[in-house]
């Protein structure tokens, strides 16, 4: 456990060596924030990995290291877990049977040495959810984060089968992803309508 520690600590002094940052729902950078210089007293800076690159002891967890040693979010450089806004899910599609509908699993944000990303088990329990033509959907650009182009309803159900497709390791004839649209593990951003429908569904952007 010290070793996995001692590893994981020099990966977090690693990271933030290079600027690396952790996201928040929506992607964005999370801002840093600094004490003002009037006078007051500074607040105690967060427990930071030590020279040698194992975790600071934090006194609030009763001298344990906060390095992310289980993978579940809890500490570690990502911080708390991203809490999405009222009426938005996250999903990762597992299965489109047609254009009509897909299943999925609930998408849960797990911590890594970079971010935040978002994903499923494999055995995770999965839902139907219905795909109205009427649908509004975003498809992620390969180039980059934060940049989408807006689909009609048969594009997004090309899109999402030849992902899967590729995902489970499909015939090399089998048609694939173009430019300027890619993969990125099938995760997607919903809301659903008044019956449950998809209402909007946007692809999440991921290395």
């Amino acid at each position: 456990m010290t070793s996995t520690r001692r590893a994981l600590g020099a990966l977090a002094l690693l990271a933030a060596l290079s600027g690396v940052t952790a996201c928040g729902p929506d992607g964005s950078e999370a801002a840093g924030t600094t004490a003002g210089t009037g006078g007051g007293t500074s607040a105690p800076a967060a427990p930071s990995a030590t020279a040698s690159g194992t975790p600071a002891a934090d006194p609030a967890t009763g001298g344990e290291p906060t390095d992310d040693v289980n993978g579940d979010g809890k500490g570690g450089d990502c911080g708390n877990p991203p809490v999405l806004p009222a009426g938005i899910q996250k999903v990762k599609i597992t299965l489109m049977r047609d254009a009509g509908g897909f299943e999925a699993a609930e998408a849960t944000p797990h911590c890594t040495p970079n971010d935040w990303i978002y994903g499923a088990e494999k055995d995770a329990p999965t839902k139907h959810y219905v795909l109205p033509t009427s649908v509004t959907a975003d498809l992620a650009l390969a180039d980059g984060p934060g940049r989408w182009k807006r689909v009609n309803h048969e594009q997004l159900a090309l899109h999402v089968d030849r992902c899967l497709a590729r995902e489970i390791g499909a015939p090399d004839d089998y048609p694939k992803v173009e430019a300027p649209f890619g993969c990125f593990g099938n995760v997607y951003e919903i809301t659903l309508g008044a019956q449950g429908e998809v209402k909007t569904i946007k692809e999440i952007w991921s290395v």
